[in-house]
């Protein structure tokens, strides 16, 4: 999982530009932000650490548009059933730059990010530090 400084921030597409619209169209959350998700997203689109912004998104930062996926899209990834509508068009949206549903997948499993409480229950189970057997009295 990415922490801040280990991400090279220098050769992102948005440095230099004015970062206040990345979470201007959070503050929105409505269908008239949708051609500033737009504008933002052809930014990360065609950035050359998307993957790696959005990776360190999933666990750091619950506001804002990083890695072309406002907070709400993000959390669709790993609980699909909230925003529906927003995980459908991101995924739709972020296409037309090549990056596929899979790739979000995996730039989510990279951040560590286990996501929902089923999610993290599974998780810890296949990785053994859960038991469904009770112990022993």
């Amino acid at each position: 999982m990415p922490e801040y400084q280990e991400v090279n921030w220098e050769k992102a597409e948005c440095r230099g530009t004015n970062t206040e619209l990345f979470y201007q169209v959070e503050e929105e959350r409505s269908w008239t932000a949708y051609p500033y998700i737009n504008a933002v997203r052809s930014i990360c689109g065609r950035c050359p650490i998307w993957f790696e912004c959005l990776s360190y998104a999933f666990n750091h930062e619950g506001f804002g548009v990083w890695g072309g996926m406002t907070s709400q899209e993000r959390r669709s990834i790993y609980e699909p059933d909230k925003y529906p509508m927003q995980r459908a068009r991101a995924i739709h949206d972020l296409m037309d730059y090549g990056i596929t549903l899979d790739r979000i997948k995996e730039a989510h499993e990279h951040s560590g990010n286990v996501g929902s409480m089923d999610n993290r229950v599974a998780y810890y189970r296949k990785n053994g530090a859960i038991s469904d057997s009770r112990p022993r009295e």
